[in-house]
């Protein structure tokens, strides 16, 4: 009797964030083997609930219990294939759509954010050619910045939406030497050469122009706060 193994790597991978989050008091889990049945079982059952498809549980449940007796199916294996391919096809279609969706959510919580920070901090906020915008903590009357040249400099990241802290340099390690270029990331190469030596900025970078910062979610602005110390001449 020939058997049906549905490949459902593809629907579980939209699972993985909810379907281990739910629990039963009246089963006890003794080792791996009852683990990974359990969480295979809440997989299949997330999956006919997750709404990239509007599936009858009721053969979905049907199906899984004929196949592991290895009954004759009604679907011949060519069609089955075909509808394993149009299954893959709805559930990248899915996180198409709730990608496009979330992004474009995060992205008019981003613009409400510089719309409001424009207002609130006035003359005092000047805005970058190259995207972000910046405030003057203190000047600098030293030589401006400029690509190539080698820095010392102190920072502090902030996640603009939360306030959280992401990394910092006051406090936890020597200020950075680093050479202005392209290796950084592009909010901060254009930022730093705006900067005379002895100066210290807030800048204000939408996601777009610090999209490799690590923690920071997509369309989250990130504010910089960097004090630049020294441009050596070598």
């Amino acid at each position: 009797m020939r058997k049906i193994f549905i490949p459902f790597a593809a629907v579980i991978a939209i699972l993985t964030a909810t379907a281990c989050g739910n629990k039963s008091e009246n089963v006890l889990l003794h080792n791996q083997q009852d683990t990974l049945s359990w969480a295979m079982g809440m997989s299949l059952a997330e999956t006919a609930q997750s709404g990239f498809y509007s599936f009858d549980q009721a053969t979905v449940q049907r199906a899984f219990e004929s196949t592991l007796k290895g009954e004759k199916q009604p679907l011949d294996e060519q069609t089955y294939r075909e509808l394993c391919n149009y299954l893959a096809f709805l559930v990248a279609q899915h996180q198409r759509t709730t990608a496009e969706k979330s992004n474009k959510q995060a992205g008019a919580i981003q613009q409400e954010y510089f719309s409001k920070l424009v207002q609130e901090k006035g003359d005092a906020l000047k805005k970058s050619e190259n995207g972000f915008y910046y405030e003057v903590l203190q000047a600098g009357s030293g030589a401006k910045a400029k690509a190539g040249q080698r820095i010392n400099f102190d920072f502090l990241s902030i996640n603009a939406l939360t306030g959280d802290t992401i990394t910092k340099t006051y406090g936890r390690r020597d200020p950075v030497v680093h050479v202005i270029s392209k290796s950084m990331f592009v909010g901060l190469y254009n930022g730093l050469q705006l900067m005379p030596a002895g100066s210290k900025y807030r800048f204000y970078f939408p996601y777009e122009v610090c999209a490799n910062v690590e923690d920071i979610p997509s369309y989250t602005p990130v504010i910089y706060e960097v004090e630049l110390h020294e441009i050596y001449k070598d």
